[in-house]
């Protein structure tokens, strides 16, 4: 072969790989300009059926949306187009989890919660049972419902999620809506699943003696359901008038929700009608109020309540019949539903058959006997948490608002409350059982009336306060009723990070809206003021001099850029494992069961606590604190990171392509810091990944509603090809506040786009 054969030959192969390489790029580029055309638009005018007059939205740089209508019903349809518009493929996953229907979208790895879900019955319940609703109520739902649809309709692309699983969602309904209101009320519960563990095996594995330690906790209990985390914990807090530099009142809230994940819960919106809805706040994409946030005249937050709403009981099976069971009236009959779960990928559906009886669900069975669980919200009406929920929205005081916030159904939140009269308040919604024993700790003979419940203790018996003389009212998902409460309330309440709150709200006289904010971004932790002396002692008895003095001047800020924090977390990180795990060597529970208990349990070391620990705890310090150096001295901020996800990103082609990931970004703080971060340690890398922490931030200062800040975690839109995607995210991480106006003039000069529906 000539060389100039050779040279004609090596220049059709790169002409030709030049144009592999471009028609690679345009498919590439050309399907995500493709699929950026799911984006909602931000401007313009779209007629929508269903209006009865012209709906005006206003965005501002964020992207939230200022909705201005005639009626309530309109608002409420502009409301439900946007959702759809920002968060339709959120939507879908959260009314098909309430369902039990993800595993037709996923596959196999989705089954597991598609059975559990299933056989809870959310979305069942909800179609057997309507819930009672006023007519008023009735036809604001449908309003939110219709302007979902008509988005889903009009929009020219389906978010990019659809278009890559091959999915087209069905009309949403009314009965989506109260289906996703009803799993909404057994999330927070959530909140307890691993310490349930804990207490239960504390219980069933060290005796009655290690039983009778817990109920010494300050407002301990015991959750008995293993479920789904969805929460981690929430602070909030306000201070009165004679508190306030503004003589006002303040309001402060920062819930706790994973933050791992993209999209966030919140989408912030106004809503602004001729009628009844004036108010500004976070909204739950498939459900039509604002959750938290201000109307112009009252404010409100809230915390989850964990408090204990279950009962577990274990019920003979006769013998000869093993379909009836010894309840506490005789044999009963159980009753069986059979469900067919679809499974994507497979022909055909798995069925899969429940069994309840009147007081509850089976959860195991044995030859021998069944274990049931009873939940409130079997039992309690779904129609209230909507109905409420808008009635907060417009409430005008704190008798009103306490009507509607303390009577959610089944939620179990803990309400803050200020108001622009220089009230603040707080609310229970629990709906906590009457119950004639107070055996937290076990699980109950079923056929033993005394285990029974009689009902639930009504809303105007649950605890509230009221312009308290100390000024402020805190909560931290702390026990928030006093020891003297007229009825228990068991449940798992934290602590520490209330500890810190009340330093906080009884370090000055006066306080201003730029402490509320200081507050919410404090990373001391409870934790490490507890337990640095500790571990600078165990240094120091190695000879780490060094280690030990920088430890006792340290202030347990739990900072990005300190070595200090970075090695009280790897330390804690280990200090379980160093406790408990018995290295197989006895028939113990694994460590990881007992981890949450850690820091409780030592801390009551001289109140009779049981000894769950393997070996002596100065000894096991010393082995986590060898462990935590092994693994290397570094700053926190590299050994704690946040990395947000979207759903797809799991598949590393798409998580590329469409740019679904965030991060990984030092994070500071820890469980036990106002500014929280719930982590998860990997013992093998020594490394803490940010699981939950705020999921929005809020302050006001009712001396002037146009300074209201209102940040959340990530980002309005949930379209990875929306400017909305994570315009939160730099704020989140630099602790920014963003501030979202009240007066019609000042929104008017923070819009940058406008956007007009009209009736079609």
């Amino acid at each position: 072969m000539s060389t100039k054969t050779g040279k004609i030959l090596a220049r059709s192969f790169w002409v030709s790989l030049i144009s592999v390489v471009i028609l690679i790029a345009a498919g590439w580029f050309g399907a995500r300009m493709w699929l950026a055309q799911s984006q909602m638009p931000y401007d313009g005018q779209s007629s929508v059926a269903g209006l009865s007059d012209e709906v005006e939205i206003l965005f501002d740089r964020r992207g939230i949306p200022r909705i201005h209508g005639q009626t309530d019903r309109d608002v409420l349809l502009a409301l439900g187009w946007l959702h759809a518009g920002e968060r339709l493929f959120q939507m879908e996953l959260i009314r098909r989890m309430a369902s039990g229907e993800l595993a037709e979208l996923f596959g196999p790895a989705a089954l597991e919660l598609d059975i559990l879900n299933r056989g809870f019955g959310f979305a069942r319940r909800v179609a057997e049972d309507p819930p009672r609703l006023d007519p008023e109520t009735a036809a604001l739902i449908d309003a939110y419902v219709t302007g979902i649809n008509q988005r889903m309709k009009a929009a020219e692309r389906l978010p990019p999620e659809f278009l890559l699983l091959g999915h087209t969602p069905r009309p949403w309904t009314r009965a989506d809506v109260l289906s996703v209101a009803y799993y909404q009320t057994f999330y927070p519960l959530t909140l307890v699943q691993q310490i349930r563990d804990a207490y239960l095996t504390v219980t069933e594995d060290f005796g009655p003696e290690a039983g009778a330690w817990l109920e010494t906790l300050t407002g301990s209990g015991i959750p008995s359901i293993p479920a789904l985390r969805l929460t981690e914990a929430s602070n909030t807090w306000v201070v009165a008038p004679e508190r306030s530099q503004s003589g006002a009142a303040l309001h402060a809230s920062d819930p706790h929700l994973e933050f791992d994940t993209a999209p966030g819960l919140w989408y912030a919106a106004g809503l602004h009608s001729d009628e009844t809805l004036d108010v500004v706040g976070v909204t739950a994409p498939g459900l039509p109020f604002v959750a938290m946030g201000h109307n112009g005249r009252i404010a409100w937050a809230f915390t989850v309540a964990p408090v204990d709403l279950f009962e577990l009981y274990r019920l003979e099976r006769d013998p000869d019949r093993p379909e009836r069971i010894l309840g506490p009236d005789g044999w009963i009959e159980l009753i069986e539903r059979r469900e067919h779960i679809a499974v994507g990928g497979q022909d055909e559906a798995l069925a899969q058959t429940y069994r309840f009886v009147p007081f509850g669900k089976v959860i195991e069975t044995s030859p021998s006997e069944v274990l049931v669980l009873r939940w409130a919200g079997f039992e309690l009406p779904i129609a209230p948490l909507i109905q409420h929920g808008i009635a907060i929205n417009r409430a005008e005081d704190f008798d009103q608002f306490r009507t509607a916030a303390g009577d959610m159904g089944a939620l179990s939140v803990n309400w803050s409350y200020s108001d622009k009269a220089g009230h603040i308040g707080y609310v229970q919604s629990t709906p906590v059982p009457v119950r004639e024993h107070e055996e937290f700790f076990r699980v109950l003979d079923g056929a033993d009336p005394q285990y029974q419940w009689r009902g639930f203790h009504p809303p105007a018996a649950r605890p509230f306060a009221l312009d308290p003389a100390q000024g402020w009212l805190a909560n931290a998902n702390n026990l928030a009723a006093g020891p003297d409460w007229a009825y228990p309330l068991p449940g798992f309440y934290y602590q520490d990070r209330i500890r810190h709150a009340v330093d906080l709200l009884e370090s000055q006289e006066v306080f201003d809206q730029a402490d509320m904010t200081r507050f919410q971004l404090d990373r001391s932790s409870d934790r490490a003021l507890a337990w640095k002396n500790w571990l600078a002692e165990t240094a120091e008895a190695s000879g780490r001099t060094v280690i030990a003095g920088d430890l006792h001047e340290w202030n347990g800020e739990m900072s990005v850029a300190s070595d200090v924090a970075g090695l009280f977390a790897r330390w804690w990180g280990y200090l379980p494992r160093a406790l408990f795990d018995s290295n197989g060597e006895s028939d113990r529970p694994d460590w990881r069961t007992l981890r949450p208990l850690t820091d409780r349990w030592l801390r009551e070391q001289e109140n009779n606590a049981p000894g769950l620990a393997v070996r002596d705890r100065d000894q096991a310090a010393a082995i986590a604190l060898d462990d935590a150096l092994r693994a290397g001295a570094r700053p926190l901020g590299q050994i704690q990171t946040l990395h947000v996800r979207h759903p797809l990103a799991q598949s590393t082609l798409l998580d590329r392509w469409l740019n679904l990931s965030r991060g990984p970004f030092p994070f500071g703080g820890d469980s036990a810091s106002l500014n929280a971060a719930f982590a998860r340690f990997d013992p093998e890398t020594a490394t803490w990944q940010a699981r939950a922490g705020a999921s929005m931030r809020f302050v006001l200062d009712w001396d002037n509603p146009d300074a209201f800040t209102l940040t959340l975690a990530l980002g309005q839109s949930g379209n990875p090809f929306s400017p909305h995607f994570d315009s939160f995210l730099g704020d989140f991480l630099a602790g920014t506040p963003w501030t979202v106006p009240w007066s019609r003039d000042e929104v008017e000069q923070t819009t940058v786009s406008r956007m007009t529906l009209t009736p079609r």
